[in-house]
């Protein structure tokens, strides 16, 4: 999607105009590329400096210089030939001289192999096809699904992607609320191999998202692989043929199907949950859950109650309010709201066009925007125990963030005011996933027709809520935005050798995976949004998806190069990298904030879905299997 215009196609003057308005730097090292000579850094790179530009730096040169980087473009751009010597785009060698120059920071040298495959300018894997004995189930077709599947296309890997609703995409299908959209920057929040240069928004709608990853399917032939309506009901493994039976429904009830090897990529926030309060049954008016919106409901001029305070609840309530006669917020738990770092999340046009139709210009943006919410972040969530034994913060880095949503509140409430103190939490950033402000949920809580109400439904009844103290708050509609179970593969029957089912090894909501969500007793089989995989201090799910494509491709390398049929983490390999995990989450901010109700952690305390590691650790630790860690039959 982030393919560039011929030279001959494009007008000089519109070239101009929109370059003019870019980040010299970033046109630098463009030029760099494009003409593959390294030499222009050297030239212009010294007259180049960087500025704060929220969330990122962005670069700044006199006039003379940056007409001259301009200048050099436009003629590289309409050249009749590409060059055919010097350094390569991917070149990694060449891609350390222009990562410090095209984004202000010279990052540490492990970061610049992760670096070249998330700006998209390399793709991860090697172009080697595996034996064709070998084949892959996908289960879900949403973003992992389909990495997965553009993967299994370049490796020659036969796949198909069985998904239960009626179309791809996953969350971006089915979360179809009012407000619904990402809240990770769209230039990173994709697939760095499939960038797309066309986002209208730095943060789109849902409904751009899904359009996104519908052009890419259809762009690689992938709907083709695709078993639509179809919810896998059980997988077993067959040792003696070294395969995955797939149980799923039919028009005669069911058929079983087969793969070597299995992926599921359904994530597992997909079961709504519920307050606790009696009588949701009861209620005559509108009552729907976020996750299970429908097309028809209309808010307004009515009396809405929303029932939750998290990313969702914030995105509806910023989105009706303005239509609404009444809204009642129950706020269960504050949660951190981060202020926009812009004043528009409007993609500006000169990155728009310049994305579409230089080489490499869209690339840079997406890596700018990744180094912004990467590991920039980690000092963030790692605990100072002498800092975090006087404050609410756990850190001096957490305190920054601390200190930047407390003014938030108060520009935005009043210091020291009554809804200042119900919307400001008793513990630190990051206890609970923080939430970026989609442009006036703070504001909207101030109005005159929205109330905050800081208590759980005591009950709910025909004619609306009950409060823990007595008060009942009438309403035309309650909106439940209570999030999701966390169900880790929970709803389907998966039984590894010898019968062994999943839900018994994972027993106690308490699951576990080693490197590529992959489990002992469980061949072949591998998780993409498995416990513990995702970083959770910065980036987004896209980053953990695609180290577990990448690590479940060359898992499969294994096997072929050894010539054999499963594979499976040994017991200690797998106790042990738990164990580490479980260690090193010990430092973090989940582990010190037990006033916050956050579903990271489990019943017993253990923290189950974020990782306590940096980003650029995951990615190195997934590059290839160590096969002492693997029983290979």
């Amino acid at each position: 999607m982030s393919a560039s215009a011929p030279a001959h196609a494009l007008d000089v003057d519109e070239l101009r105009a929109h370059l003019s308005r870019a980040d010299p730097a970033v046109l630098l090292a463009v030029l760099a590329q494009v003409t593959r000579d390294a030499s222009v850094l050297d030239e212009f790179g010294g007259a180049l400096t960087h500025v704060p530009d929220p969330p990122e730096l962005a670069g700044r040169t006199d006039t003379a210089t940056a007409a001259a980087i301009i200048d050099r473009l436009v003629a590289a751009l309409t050249a009749d030939r590409t060059p055919e010597s010097g350094p390569a785009p991917d070149d990694l060698a060449f891609f350390t001289r222009l990562v410090p120059i095209a984004m202000g920071v010279t990052p540490g040298p492990e970061y610049y192999p992760m670096l070249l495959e998330q700006g998209g300018f390399q793709a991860a894997q090697p172009v080697e096809p595996l034996p064709s004995t070998i084949d892959l189930a996908i289960i879900g077709g949403g973003l992992a699904g389909i990495a997965a599947a553009l993967a299994a296309q370049r490796e020659g890997v036969r796949y198909r992607i069985y998904e239960r609703n009626d179309d791809i995409g996953g969350t971006w299908l089915t979360q179809t609320y009012p407000g619904v959209g990402v809240d990770t920057p769209s230039s990173y929040y994709s697939l760095s191999t499939e960038i797309n240069p066309d986002w209208t928004s730095y943060y789109p709608k849902g409904g751009e998202y899904q359009e996104y990853l519908r052009e890419v399917v259809d762009r690689h032939g992938i709907r083709q692989n695709v078993l639509l309506g179809t919810e896998v009901e059980a997988l077993t493994w067959d040792d003696d043929a070294a395969r995955w039976r797939i149980r799923v429904p039919d028009a005669d009830g069911t058929r079983v199907e087969d793969a070597a090897a299995v992926l599921t990529a359904a994530g597992y926030l997909n079961r709504p949950q519920y307050p606790k309060a009696p009588g949701r049954e009861r209620f005559q008016g509108i009552s729907v859950h976020s996750g299970e919106w429908y097309p028809g409901i209309d808010l307004t001029g009515k009396r809405v109650a929303v029932i939750g305070a998290g990313c969702t609840a914030a995105q509806i309530v910023d989105a009706i309010a303005d239509d609404v006669a009444h809204l009642t917020l129950f706020q269960r738990q504050p949660h951190w709201v981060a202020p926009r770092k812009r004043d528009s999340d409007d993609v500006p046009e000169h990155h728009r066009w310049l994305g579409r139709h230089v080489p490499f210009y869209a690339n840079w943006l997406r890596l700018k925007a990744f180094w912004g919410s990467a590991d920039n972040g980690y000092p963030v969530v790692i605990v100072d125990p002498e800092w975090a034994a006087t404050h609410r913060s756990i850190s001096p880095a957490n305190d920054v963030l601390l200190q930047d949503c407390l003014a938030y509140i108060d520009r935005t409430f009043g210091a020291g005011s009554e809804l200042a103190a119900k919307v400001t939490p008793d513990f630190a950033p990051f206890g609970k996933r923080i939430i970026r402000d989609p442009g006036s949920y703070y504001a909207a809580l101030t109005r005159d027709h929205v109330d905050v109400v800081v208590a759980e439904p005591a009950e709910i009844t025909e004619r609306g809520i009950r409060t823990p103290g007595g008060d009942l708050v009438e309403v035309d509609a309650i909106v439940y935005a209570t999030g999701f179970h966390l169900d880790f593969l929970s709803d389907v029957d998966i039984r590894g050798r010898g019968g062994v089912r999943l839900v018994d090894e994972w027993a106690g909501n308490d699951p576990r995976a080693y490197r590529g969500g992959t489990v002992p007793g469980f061949p072949n089989l591998f998780v993409a949004n498995a416990p513990n995989a995702n970083p959770s201090h910065g980036a987004g799910n896209n980053f953990g998806i695609e180290v577990t494509v990448h690590y479940l491709f060359e898992c499969l390398r294994l096997l072929a190069e050894r010539g054999a049929r499963s594979l499976e983490p040994t017991r200690a390999a797998y106790e042990e990298y738990v164990a580490r995990i479980d260690a090193d989450m010990e430092r973090t901010v989940w582990r010190h904030t037990p006033t916050a109700h956050t579903y990271y952690r489990n019943a017993r305390g253990r923290v189950i879905l974020a990782c306590p590691w940096r980003l650029v650790d995951v990615w190195t630790e997934h590059r290839r299997p160590d096969p002492a860690h693997f029983t290979l039959r």
